[in-house]
């Protein structure tokens, strides 16, 4: 295939590019193995979830095949996190384990790498008339600058497989824009909404990539059909019929395969119960939020290839669709949340692609060595200097020399400097659990202290512990979690001072209220005794244990019910309290 897109000499351009390719990717699992090799931390939440489940996954289909495979299915109908992006990398937990640095490897391998390479056979197709002379250079040239995109790498090296997204979307790009729509056989478009539906199986959220592709589809066709055969109005009938399979693929598929899910997803404002995790309150923020991430040398450099590709005849119906998709997604998806590392993918397919065709343009635009030096060596000098500044702690430095042009926030590898107080945690609340079985619930939700930390610290740790199965799931979130009923189970509590937050604290009032009437000794707080002894964290955190004494006054639960009715009226069926 590579063969076929980069020019007329298979055998030269095949040879070379592969060759190349291989020596990128082993540049690639260097930097991932140096990164994941500075590491000293506990991974909690989105950090460590599909890498738990990868472990998981990887023994299950192993031991128990056509149970997990039940299981699996299940999941896709039914779950948000369902368990289909980790199993395209259960096969390297097979032959490499399952340990951070294999998993991080396996989204390297299985699908990050392959992101770049379709992404670079994308842009190469779009630029295949120019590219015959040296056929090969601008396919490398492609690959080496998409994989110095650092926004590319910061969810992957974090433990999201999400990347995965991105080999589907190059997939539908290419199937997709082979043909002008009108023309596409009925096939292909039935592929493109298979492909679709697929893509949000794999991570729900990309269903915001998918809803921004029709209105994209219908400005980029139908500037397409204009351009080409003014307003003879069979073709858009044509154009719109094509479009109605595509859409009509999508949906059956998605409702046939996860009709649970999907059911569950039209009914839900997600704009609701993720309002937590809205900070910004304009575009205006949103646009600031990305420049923190890319640094305004990468964003407009990407926007602006997407502008000259839009412009530019022949690839103006790719370039435009991106455009338009890439502004859509951003107003579509800023009305729900704030971008998470994660969620940022769903931009980095427009942004790759602009880059990459400025990346290619100045390769084929210069004559000159010198000049075609210079100038594309100065794109790949912000992309690296980019990923010095945002994975490399000692290259402060430079970013303060270049300002604004790079990015501001830092992704550097994750240390901890409390794993010991961690260590002699865990060893007390063992040692009271031995004495007198009981639930553990940690009343805390911060990366410095939760109860997801608390549990993988005990289970993922240098020794096994009989307790961690004890350690109770912890409501953090109010309107998503609802009241914490967990709570009412506990036998010990694992408090912090301060009371530790990583949201607004109106926003996780499941956790301040508790901490309050625990630590001030009122309410159902006086069901509680604090017990000897502390532990310092990380950031000054002190952590204490209490200890339940005696039931919980009925009047006490009233009062509680009562605050958080207060605080979300209508809502009982979240905030009940048995």
């Amino acid at each position: 295939m590579i063969a076929k897109l980069v020019g007329n000499r298979p055998r030269r351009g095949y040879g070379g590019a592969v060759a190349a390719y291989l020596a990128l990717a082993v540049l690639a699992n260097a930097f991932a193995v140096y990164y994941v090799a500075q590491e000293r931390t506990v991974y909690f939440w989105d950090w460590s979830g599909y890498w738990l489940t990868y472990r998981g996954l990887t023994a299950s289909l192993a031991q128990h095949p056509l149970a997990t495979l039940g299981s699996l299915i299940g999941s896709v109908r039914r779950d948000d996190y369902n368990l289909l992006p980790v199993l395209p990398l259960v096969p390297w937990g097979w032959l490499f384990g399952t340990g951070r640095l294999s998993y991080i490897l396996a989204i390297t391998d299985v699908y990050l790498l392959p992101a770049v390479l379709v992404m670079g056979l994308l842009a190469q197709r779009l630029f295949r008339p120019c590219s015959l002379r040296r056929p090969f250079a601008p396919f490398v040239l492609t690959i080496a600058s998409l994989l110095m995109l650092h926004m590319l790498w910061v969810a992957a090296l974090r433990g999201f497989p999400d990347v995965v997204g991105i080999v589907l979307i190059g997939g539908i790009l290419l199937l997709h824009f082979g043909k002008p729509l009108a023309e596409q056989s009925v096939g292909k478009l039935v592929s493109t909404g298979l492909l679709l539906c697929l893509l949000v199986l794999l991570r729900r959220w990309y269903a915001f990539w998918v809803v921004a592709f029709f209105p994209a589809l219908a400005v980029a066709h139908g500037l397409d059909i204009y351009q080409r055969h003014g307003i003879a109005w069979r073709h858009y009938l044509t154009g719109s019929r094509n479009a109605i399979i595509i859409g009509l693929t999508f949906t059956l598929a998605l409702f046939g395969l996860a009709m649970p899910f999907a059911l569950r997803a039209v009914q839900t404002d997600y704009a609701d119960i993720y309002s937590a995790y809205r900070y910004n309150h304009s575009l205006i923020e949103d646009a600031q939020h990305l420049v923190r991430w890319f640094g305004w040398g990468e964003l407009v450099a990407g926007l602006a290839g997407l502008a000259w590709l839009t412009v530019r005849k022949a690839t103006r119906v790719m370039g435009s669709f991106l455009l338009v998709q890439f502004f859509a997604i951003l107003v579509l998806f800023t009305r729900t949340q704030d971008f998470s590392l994660q969620h940022i993918y769903l931009l980095i397919p427009g942004l790759a692609a602009g880059i990459a065709a400025i990346a290619i343009g100045l390769w084929e635009r210069m004559t000159t060595g010198v000049w075609r030096a210079a100038s594309v060596g100065l794109v790949l000098a912000v992309l690296l200097v980019s990923c010095f500044t945002v994975f490399a702690p000692g290259a402060v430095s430079i970013a303060g020399h270049l300002g604004r042009l790079l990015p501001s926030d830092r992704f550097y590898p994750l240390v901890r400097h409390d794993m010991d107080a961690l260590g002699h945690l865990l060893a007390r609340v063992e040692t009271l659990e031995l004495k007198q079985p009981g639930d553990i619930y940690v009343l805390a939700s911060s990366t410095t202290l939760n109860s997801n930390i608390l549990q993988n610290a005990c289970s993922l740790g240098p020794r096994p512990r009989s307790f961690c199965n004890r350690i109770l799931y912890a409501s953090d979130v109010d309107k998503r979690d609802g009241f914490p009923r967990k709570f009412l189970q506990a036998k010990y509590l694992v408090t912090a001072s301060p009371t530790q937050y990583h949201l607004r604290p109106d926003d996780q009032r499941v956790v301040g209220v508790l901490a309050r009437e625990v630590i001030e000794g009122h309410g159902i707080g006086a069901a509680f005794q604090r017990l000897p002894g502390e532990f310092t964290l990380d950031d000054g955190v002190t952590v204490r244990i209490y200890a339940k004494v005696r039931p919980f006054e009925p009047s006490d639960l009233d009062a509680l019910a009562g605050e958080f009715n207060g605080y979300y009226p209508g809502r009982a069926h979240l905030f009940s309290v048995p």
